[in-house]
């Protein structure tokens, strides 16, 4: 069967199969923070072996403020990106919520697995590449901090990861309904 519709209505033929809270989930959130670390480390391994540029002109002080500044700018860039492919995908506006130290987008629509896949990755790959090539082209006292915020691209988007392997697997006809807390999962009766 092909894909269905995204739809603010849930089709009457459908009913919930199940919930996930990653948040909530032990087990999914031992597994979210499991690879944040082992891609933390691969970016400070990658940092140490090709001798990136530690030190530059600012204090210590200077520089954290920069990069923490950086991080914040992007964890609001990450999840509005998530609101602009939501907004592109259904023609919905996105609902933001701010639960520290969490920021989590949502909405009022049930997705197809092919969207909730698009709109799961989005920030992470529109991000990366950015980032990426903005190591290229940074002055040199930015690259650390331009740097430590694409590892975190990568490594925090951990939970997106999760949910795109865990629906993946999902028949192509399931509807996906993320309200920014947690995502229901939407099955055909019988």
């Amino acid at each position: 069967m092909h894909n269905v519709n995204n739809t603010i209505k849930l089709p009457t033929n459908y009913e919930l199969s199940k919930k996930i809270d990653l948040k909530k989930d032990n087990k999914l959130n031992s597994i979210i923070q499991i690879i944040f670390i082992l891609i933390a480390i691969v970016f400070v391994a990658s940092a140490i072996i090709f001798k990136f540029p530690i030190k530059n002109e600012f204090s210590a002080f200077k520089n954290i403020v920069i990069t923490v500044g950086l991080v914040f700018l992007y964890m609001i860039v990450h999840e509005l990106t998530h609101g602009i492919f939501i907004q592109v995908l259904s023609k919905e506006k996105p609902n933001y919520n701010f639960r520290f130290p969490f920021l989590t987008t949502g909405s009022n629509v049930y997705y197809n697995k092919k969207s909730f896949i698009i709109i799961a990755l989005a920030p992470v790959i529109v991000w990366g590449i950015i980032l990426l090539l903005a190591l290229f082209v940074v002055p040199q006292y930015l690259f650390m901090s331009v740097y430590i915020v694409l590892g975190l691209n990568f490594a925090g988007s951990a939970g997106d990861y999760v949910q795109v392997v865990s629906f993946s697997k999902l028949s192509n006809t399931t509807l996906l309904y993320d309200d920014g807390n947690e995502t229901s999962v939407y099955s055909l009766k019988g």
